[in-house]
């Protein structure tokens, strides 16, 4: 037997008698959950037929008579438990009125129709001849709307950069006037566009060589270029690439016209929006842009390069020789000056453009938002007069009237939610929660520590700079000050014994390899800037050094490069609650 229970375990005892008549019927019932299903208590429940006596009531009577089986038994436990298998019915419930599936009622179609005219115009979607740049970008409009006619129709090589913040508009007012072009003049010029932030140097010249074949297949066909059918444009060295794409504009642009007074008409204009063009400056060779600045000067086929950048100090990034080359046009985007002009500028976002395929409410539209925005007590008037103050962004005002306008059901409702402008201010307060003070909730405590460190060292430091040898010195000494002052041994009660009890509470101190987790973080949750991408550079070289962490051949090594912190010491004892251990940590 003990060699049974070593292999198998100890065999389970039977609680009850085991008749040999009856051994398979019982091995198959669980006596353990018969006797716990016999503890619990039911309550009694009234049978439809008022005539039968309680079955709990005869169950015990026959328990006490000892006249029940435990089969018995289970079947009158199992009959008192009352079960629910059938689902009620829709004409079963008793008010059907209360419980009747709404029905959705359709939108007016005339109303259908403003609310998708004035979200497209919302979103700036509406045909080119119907969409105008707002009012405060009518001189710029001009200079980019010359530039390019003198480009496309006049067939001149022009460059010019376009520098202003993000959101100025630079992008809709080029893409614009190209669609404005492509209407009366959309077989004379192709649009190759460059963004800095998605190609290099090689991804770009294979970019240019990639939409040019496209788009000259889309006016001409089938191109037969005189380079060899085996090479490929975009293969070999720069020069090269640039070579046989001059090659293969020059052998596209003529259509075959035999009178050489007309071949100057049928060239083919190549207009370049680069965007980021500042990735493409420094220290490093500037060698797409010296060839594209090049084609403007001497490529048989016109050119017209417009670059966008957010650097005011752009030329300082360019060479000598790049500079020699560039037409030295800047056009500078500008802003919105008084609140006067802002509401003007708001006004003419809201109202769409009066049409002819027979809106109704358009011009009642157009009263109303006038008459909302020049109202001083009405809360559209305070809503923008928030956002001049605070962002002074006529996207972030469009994206919170966004909702204001889709979840409309008809124009009354379009009205009234317009007037109360409840769904923007649940946008707006909706923003708020991924504020700073949000994301500094969000942290752990060891995250929190380390940011309260810095902006400790921050404010002792003279430039407003630290680095991560600085933060991680400031956090060892703050948790050894609390440790000294954590006791660490206990005396004994007894007397006889004097060996006091050593206690092991202090707090932890991690290693500088596990902190610089921890600073990672912190730079992605953008709590800490680079203090070389704040302010402007002296010249090219610096730009570089600072952006790439070198001077004079050396590299900064990880720990001494500097940044700022964006959450001030004073700005964490507001958020910090008191009852947290490093709150004492937030004052110095």
């Amino acid at each position: 037997m003990e060699n049974i229970d070593c292999e198998f375990g100890p065999v389970r005892k039977a609680k009850v008698k085991v008749n040999p008549d009856r051994i398979i019927q019982d091995a198959s019932v669980d006596h353990e959950q018969s006797s716990l299903l016999q503890k619990i208590t039911l309550l009694p429940i009234k049978r439809p037929s008022s005539e039968d006596s309680n079955p709990l009531d005869q169950e015990n009577e026959h328990r006490e008579k000892g006249s029940i089986t435990t089969e018995d038994a289970n079947v009158s436990l199992l009959n008192n438990i009352r079960l629910s298998s059938k689902r009620l019915r829709p004409n079963n419930w008793p008010d059907e009125k209360k419980f009747s599936p709404r029905k959705v009622q359709p939108l007016d179609s005339d109303f259908k129709r403003f609310k998708h005219f004035l979200m497209r115009h919302l979103y700036q979607s509406l045909p080119p001849g119907q969409t105008k740049p707002y009012s405060y970008l009518h001189e710029t409009h001009q200079e980019i709307d010359r530039l390019l006619k003198q480009s496309i129709v006049q067939k001149e090589s022009h460059s010019s950069i376009l520098v202003g913040p993000r959101g100025s508009f630079k992008t809709v007012l080029l893409n614009h006037e190209l669609a404005l072009l492509s209407e009366k003049y959309h077989q004379q010029f192709i649009t190759i566009r460059l963004n800095g932030f998605i190609h290099s140097e090689q991804t770009a010249i294979n970019g240019i060589a990639t939409q040019l074949e496209e788009q000259l297949r889309k006016l001409h066909g089938q191109i037969k270029t005189p380079i060899n059918e085996n090479t490929d444009i975009s293969s070999g060295s720069l020069t090269e690439v640039f070579e046989k794409i001059l090659r293969l504009l020059d052998s596209a642009a003529v259509s075959g016209s035999q009178n050489k007074n007309d071949t100057e008409s049928t060239k083919i204009t190549v207009v370049f929006i680069f965007d980021e063009m500042d990735t493409f400056a420094g220290a490093v060779r500037q060698t797409l842009l010296y060839n594209l600045f090049d084609m403007v000067e001497h490529a048989r086929v016109p050119v017209c390069i417009f670059g966008c950048t957010t650097k005011l100090n752009i030329l300082e990034y360019l060479e000598k020789r790049v500079k020699s080359r560039f037409s030295q046009r800047i056009i500078y985007m500008p802003q919105i000056e008084g609140f006067q002009r802002f509401i003007e500028t708001v006004e003419e976002m809201l109202c769409p453009p009066s049409c002819d395929d027979g809106l109704n409410f358009v011009k009642s539209w157009n009263s109303l938002v006038h008459d909302e925005l020049f109202n001083p007590n009405s809360d559209m008037h305070l809503l923008v007069k928030f956002n001049y103050d605070t962002f002074k962004s006529l996207q972030h005002l469009r994206n919170g009237l966004i909702p204001l306008v889709f979840g409309a059901k008809d124009y009354e409702s379009l009205k009234n939610s317009f007037k109360t402008c409840s769904k923007t201010k649940s946008y707006n307060q909706n923003l708020l929660e991924s504020s700073i003070a949000a994301k500094i909730k969000s942290l752990s405590n060891l995250e929190l520590c380390i940011l309260i460190c810095t902006a400790r060292t921050v404010l002792k430091a003279k430039d407003e700079s630290t680095n991560f040898n600085l933060v991680y010195a400031e956090y060892e000494e703050m948790i050894k000050s609390i440790n000294r002052k954590i006791p660490t041994m206990a005396p004994t009660k007894n007397n006889e014994d004097t060996t006091p009890v050593i206690l092991d509470n202090k707090i932890k101190l991690w290693k500088k390899r596990d902190i610089k987790n921890v600073w990672e973080s912190l730079l992605s949750l953008n709590f800490l800037t680079e203090k070389s991408a704040i302010g402007l550079r002296e010249s090219a070289i610096a730009a570089f050094y600072a952006s790439n962490y070198q001077f004079q051949g050396t590299t900064i090594p990880f720990d001494l490069r500097r940044y700022q912190s964006q959450v001030t010491l004073q700005g964490l004892r507001r958020i910090v609650p008191r009852s947290s251990m490093y709150y004492p940590w937030t004052q110095l």
